[in-house]
């Protein structure tokens, strides 16, 4: 039985065309879709029937202790103020091979570890402070899209 631990977990992004890695992130969240609701129902039912409609994508969350001496706790905090839509790929603890981005080809994940990918916005937070702890931003994370799962190669 095969479990994948969140320990490991990296998250990046690509950012003016360049892949950014958010190091030391606190916790990570995609966040729910939701659909709308397309009645179907004929007058003479005696249920409800509905289809599906559009896809609503969640609102997921980075947090972070702030370090003030990591640029990518600083890019983070300058991403939310800016509202720039960017990908996102967080890729599983399987291993550390960071993904490669060239602006002809795209970006270039590794087998070696499940990515999941989409895009998205930070919307800006404020600083959390409370006694006996560090203080850390919790950023809203808004997805545009889906988020798509890259499944890992397994070796036998």
């Amino acid at each position: 039985m095969a479990r994948i631990k969140a320990q490991g977990t990296q998250v990046f992004a690509v950012v003016d065309g360049a892949v950014v890695r958010f190091s030391c992130p606190k916790a990570f969240s995609f966040g729910e879709d939701a659909f709308t609701k397309i009645d179907a129902t004929c007058l003479d039912a005696d249920t409800k029937d509905y289809e599906r409609g559009l896809r609503d994508p969640g609102e997921g969350s980075i947090q972070i202790d702030l370090d003030d001496e990591n640029a990518s706790h600083l890019q983070l905090i300058e991403l939310a103020d800016s509202g720039e839509k960017i990908e996102w790929y967080v890729g599983s603890s399987h291993s550390k091979a960071p993904p490669t981005y060239e602006a002809v080809s795209g970006i270039e994940l590794p087998e070696d570890r499940i990515w999941w990918s989409f895009k998205g916005y930070l919307n800006p937070s404020a600083p959390t402070t409370e006694q006996d702890t560090l203080v850390s931003y919790t950023f809203t994370l808004v997805r545009t899209s889906k988020v798509v799962t890259t499944p890992r190669t397994v070796t036998s």
